[in-house]
């Protein structure tokens, strides 16, 4: 290693009143930890660029921790007025030229000198760049580091409240930073997470896995490229940012990944509807996730996909292996199905024809400015629930005999509630929660079981405590703290809009591994939007292992109507209902022994519009057990 300094320049764009004020108040004092800009000048030698509008100058340079930044090493502006669209759809292209402008500049000595790369909402935890200065001195010539996106909404306030008024810095360890972000992960980062399968995003470029609440695991496509020695000159850019800079300026260099949290922390602090457009209801096929990632990724990309991640705010727990493994196969399935030419950077099917024409956009704007340097060649009804077959006036004994024959001819052809055959119109909306409720009982575990109205499993459950005691005071709901094993949490669709608060409420009181199954039976067919962000966020919780599953089709709905409506006919004629109701079993049965089998088809996972129930299932994974050894732990994930 030699001992001269490895030349570094830190480059941040910006633009817009709204970033400048991010950069002064949150990411440039996190620059001022001691163990990042400060850490870093001492092993390299370190300027400072920021790449922004000329009106934002003053702005920038009047703030205390732009002029603690200039004390530690050199620190200028560089101007991007000309490079500023009117279409926010612009945004990828412009920043892109906007990177370049921060170091265009060097020409040839840009194979001398490091880029180092962060955005204006990058807020990196105290270590990260000491880390990235020790990695640089070790001669690694590009470095990767994945960011971890959150709520700006809920994560800026208690950053500024860290932040020293004495010395203008955010210091925060990644650790603490981790658990904050933990805490306050942003809806487009939730609606990733594997194994908790509430809500996806239509494009899946990033992959998570729940493994305790102190740690979680993935993959990004790509991972941001923190910094870079560039084998070759390129000043002029091909594509768009993450698609072709790497593969331009040092396509034959080995890439380094920072993949530990420990080692690189980078918080991306979004507002709280940012990308929600993109997020919908249940899960998504791995073939239509490869589809999408087939249409744009790169060689670059795809290498960057298969670099296991680390965030945790504790020791990497022991018996994280097979959370390790199941993640490994997911992304292998995914591997498989993608095509087997990845897309060039240059010429790239999906983006090239946008790029050049903003790039055109951009060129017009510089010549309108006369600047030297332009860039060249539902509704709430309340749920009743089903009326129980047992149920209705007293029986007369003149009728007791018969309708104690009616049911014994039900009972023997289509089962009995909530064990029902699949000739029974009910059997698509109650078989996946019966087989839940009958081995929690051969098991012998203790259960808790939630529900407000009228259920279909009273049979086989006892004690029902209605959802809405939980929320005032659970000692005087539940009686007994547990802890529990399992849970069945019967709401309403009005209900699951408070999910979230239920399960923060009941969650204490299971056992660490236990399962809890929520159940809504959508009696009168009403619908979830795909699309509705806001439900996602406020509604749906975001720890544990998780998944919803949509039950039920057009044809299973018509035949549930039809037994429903004979079901709740003639209450005071009980006879005249039971012969109606078997007439309609009967008559329906074959039909709806084939409605049934093509909706149990249909993978549940997919969000369905015309869903007659849905079961989300949760498994309790809270306890935390530290590893003796942290090396250890590191060693389960390597390879």
């Amino acid at each position: 290693m030699s001992s001269t300094k490895e030349k570094v320049r830190l480059i941040i764009p910006l633009w817009g009143a709204v970033y400048a004020n991010k950069l002064v108040s949150i990411t440039l004092p996190a620059l001022l930890a001691s163990n990042n800009l400060p850490a870093l000048c001492g092993i390299c030698d370190v300027e400072v660029v920021l790449v922004t509008e000329t009106k934002l100058f003053n702005y920038i340079r009047a703030a205390e921790s732009f002029k603690r930044v200039s004390d530690l090493c050199p620190a200028k502006l560089v101007p991007i007025d000309d490079l500023l669209t009117d279409l926010p759809g612009d945004y990828g292209v412009v920043l892109t030229y906007a990177l370049f402008r921060g170091f265009a500049d060097l020409g040839a000595r840009m194979t001398e000198t490091y880029l180092v790369f962060l955005n204006a909402d990058f807020i990196i935890s105290d270590g990260s760049l000491r880390h990235v200065g020790e990695l640089i001195a070790k001669g690694a010539r590009v470095i990767h580091a994945p960011s971890f996106r959150v709520v700006l909404e809920d994560v800026r306030p208690q950053l500024e409240s860290r932040i020293d008024p004495a010395t203008a810095a955010l210091s925060i360890k990644s650790r603490e930073m981790v658990k904050l972000a933990l805490a306050h992960k942003h809806l487009t980062l939730r609606a990733r997470i594997v194994n908790q399968r509430l809500c996806h995003q239509w494009r899946m470029d990033q992959f998570y896995w729940y493994v305790d609440e102190d740690t979680l695991i993935g993959y990004q496509w790509p991972v941001a490229l923190v910094a870079i020695k560039p084998e070759r000159v390129v000043t002029e850019p091909l594509l768009v940012w993450d698609y072709a800079f790497v593969p331009e300026a040092a396509p034959s260099v080995e890439k380094h990944f920072i993949d530990d949290s420990d080692d690189f922390f980078m918080l991306e602090l979004q507002q709280r509807t940012s990308g929600n457009d993109m997020v919908r209801l249940g899960w998504i096929s791995i073939d239509d996730i490869a589809k999408d990632l087939s249409k744009w990724t790169t060689k670059e990309q795809r290498h960057c996909g298969q670099q296991l991640l680390k965030f945790h705010a504790n020791d990497l727990p022991p018996d994280m292996g097979n959370v390790v493994q199941e993640s490994r196969d997911y992304m292998a399935r995914i591997v498989r199905r993608l095509s087997r030419t990845p897309q060039p950077h240059g010429g790239h099917a999906m983006l090239s024809q946008w790029f050049e024409s903003v790039k055109e956009r951009i060129n017009i704007r510089a010549a309108s400015l006369n600047r030297p340097d332009t860039l060249g060649s539902v509704e709430a009804t309340p749920y009743q629930g089903p009326t129980k077959l047992e149920g209705g006036p007293r029986r007369s004994s003149i009728n007791k005999m018969t309708l104690k024959l009616l049911e014994s001819i039900y009972t023997a052809a289509f089962g009995r509630l909530p064990v029902v055959s699949k000739h029974h119109p009910l059997w698509t909306d109650t078989h996946t929660v019966a087989e839940h409720i009958a081995a929690w009982k051969q098991r012998q575990v203790r259960i808790l079981w939630l529900a407000s109205d009228d259920s279909m499993f009273h049979k086989q459950l006892r004690n029902r405590i209605d959802p809405a005691a939980i929320l005032l005071d659970i000692r005087d709901a539940v009686g007994d703290y547990g802890p529990y094993d399992a849970c069945l949490c019967e709401l309403t669709i009005d209900e699951l809009a408070d999910l979230r608060n239920y399960y923060i409420r009941l969650r204490p009181l299971m056992a660490d591994g236990a399962e809890v199954v929520v159940y809504v039976f959508n009696k009168n067919l009403r619908t979830l939007q795909s699309n509705d962000a806001s439900f996602y966020e406020q509604a749906l919780p975001d720890m544990d292992l998780s998944e919803i599953r949509f039950f039920g089709s057009p044809a299973t709905a018509a035949y549930r109507r039809l037994y429903l409506l004979a079901l709740d006919s003639s209450p005071i004629r009980p006879v005249l209902r039971g012969l109606l109701t078997a007439l309609a079993l009967i008559v329906f049965a074959p039909v709806v022994r084939l409605a049934n089998a093509l909706a149990a088809r249909r993978n549940p996972e997919i969000f369905s519009p015309t869903w007659t129930s849905l079961v989300i299932n949760f498994r309790i994974k809270k306890e935390h057990r530290p590893a003796h050894e942290t090396a250890a732990a590191r060693a389960i994930t390597a390879g």
